[in-house]
């Protein structure tokens, strides 16, 4: 498993959802509020992902044992 530190555009989708709920906002903004943070959160997991496989030497050998 990746760990990670938050990015701030996780944390900043998640303080807009706490807000408009705490507003009481419409449904549907708070849905579009809830797909954002799963949107933030998903892509900075495919960077840390990404990240995480470029630090990784190249694996262009083989390893046959006969």
């Amino acid at each position: 498993m990746l760990v990670y530190p938050t990015p701030h555009a996780v944390t900043q989708a998640r303080i807009q959802l706490v807000a408009d709920q705490t507003e009481k906002a419409p449904t549907h903004v708070i849905h579009q509020d809830v797909l954002n943070v799963f949107a933030a959160k998903n892509e900075a997991e495919r960077q840390a992902l990404a990240e995480y496989r470029a630090a990784q030497p190249p694996d262009d050998h083989l390893d046959v044992k006969a």
